[in-house]
């Protein structure tokens, strides 16, 4: 059995007058978990897990690399970005539903009260993947960039990109009684130096470097809140840095949140030394999410394919094909929406809506005060199917 990758420190818990309810408390003892660092760290990953890695990155090579089939660029990365940012979030316990996000998601509609959380999610992993671009070293202001662009609404927006200075738990009311205690808020910035120091490496398999990275973000615990999203957001910049994903990052955490406990029981195993377990879950999930990822891009072409064999003959220039087109990107859209988008007069665009709407490809939803939209909800049953088939068990 391999030994703890790190170890624990005692420190002294003394509530101030206003935690403790009005009462003067006794100062208490708690331990907290300082994480070995992985800077220089070397794995010892048995073959299967090596192989099972190396595997999980062919499936998210070839998502990226297969153009048969597949969406246009930005149609395909937006829906897959929507997607992981809604399954992260959901980890967290803010659910809302793909329609929901996609009308917030149009710049003319406020959307459900959670969505605008959720949107800085998905602006947090739209950033994530720029700096994986860049190919830059990564630093600690990296990571506090990537939670400014997601705490963005009350009460998070208080601790936007500020490293905690305080005791960070998960579980109880405080660290005496919590089922976890991340590193004295002294340690959190050396830690962070040496987390990026390791994904700044390229000598070790990309997805067992997400594997690891994540996992030791998650014991760093470095903000307030919002670690779980940032720490995914990390799976993102990595894979995209060492070109694993030009283009597409598969949603990773909707495999993972599918099985809430196993997932936190992966990365408490990876405190525990447990590195080469954790690695084949997470490998396993990566694997998954982009083989369902890549059928799900074959199925919406073939659901546009339809659709414009149902519209008959029409000119290769006309206004309802570009429609057809931006949907993915966004299957609930407006007039004004998609009039911005593909650059035609309302009357047009309202036309190619309209004639969408004719053949059942778009369903037209009434609204006199905040205008009409139309919502593809082939492109939501199809959703609904990928996501359901990436949270169904292996085998």
């Amino acid at each position: 059995m391999a030994p703890p990758r790190g170890h624990y420190v005692e420190l002294s818990w003394a509530p101030d007058f206003e935690r403790a309810g009005g009462k003067q408390s006794r100062a208490s003892r708690y331990k907290a978990f300082v994480p070995d660092p992985v800077g220089e760290y070397e794995p010892e990953l048995s073959s299967a897990t090596s192989t099972l890695a190396e595997r999980a990155g062919v499936a998210v090579r070839d998502l990226n690399a297969d153009s048969d089939g597949l969406l246009p660029l930005e149609g395909l990365g937006r829906q897959l970005m929507r997607s992981e940012a809604l399954a992260s979030s959901q980890i967290e316990g803010l659910n809302i539903s793909h329609r929901k996000l996609a009308e917030a998601d149009l710049a003319d509609r406020d959307g459900h009260f959670k969505a605008p959380e959720i949107l800085g999610n998905i602006r947090a992993l739209e950033l994530a993947t720029r700096i994986g671009a860049e190919a830059r070293a990564l630093d600690v202001d990296v990571i506090t960039a990537i939670h400014s662009e997601m705490a963005i609404v009350p009460p998070l927006d208080r601790i936007s990109g500020q490293l905690r200075e305080e005791p960070n738990w998960i579980g109880g009311r405080t660290p005496v009684d919590a089922e976890f205690v991340g590193p004295p808020w002294e340690e959190v910035r050396p830690l962070l130096e040496d987390l990026c120091d390791f994904m700044n490496r390229d000598d070790i398999s990309p997805v067992a470097q997400a594997a690891i990275a994540h996992a030791q973000f998650e014991t760093i615990h470095p903000f307030g809140d919002g670690n779980g999203r940032v720490g995914r957001c990390l799976i993102q910049v990595i894979f995209t840095r060492r070109g694993l994903a030009p283009r597409y990052v598969p949603p990773v955490s909707i495999v993972l949140g599918a099985n809430k406990d196993a997932y936190i029981s992966g990365l408490e195993g990876f405190r525990e030394g447990e590195v080469d377990d954790w690695v084949r879950q997470f490998a396993r999930a990566v694997e998954t999410a982009a083989d369902q990822a890549r059928s799900f891009s074959k199925a919406v072409s073939e659901l546009q394919r339809k659709w414009r064999a149902e519209l008959g003959r029409v000119r290769s220039d006309a206004a309802v094909l570009t429609v057809i087109d931006l949907l993915p990107k966004f299957p609930i859209i407006t007039a004004a929406s998609a009039e911005k988008e593909i650059g035609r007069s309302r009357p047009v665009t309202i036309e190619a809506l309209d004639r969408l709407g004719s053949i059942g490809a778009l369903t037209r939803h009434r609204n006199q005060k905040l205008g009409d939209r139309w919502e593809a909800k082939g492109l939501f049953r199809l959703l609904d199917k990928f996501e359901e088939a990436a949270r169904r068990p292996a085998g």
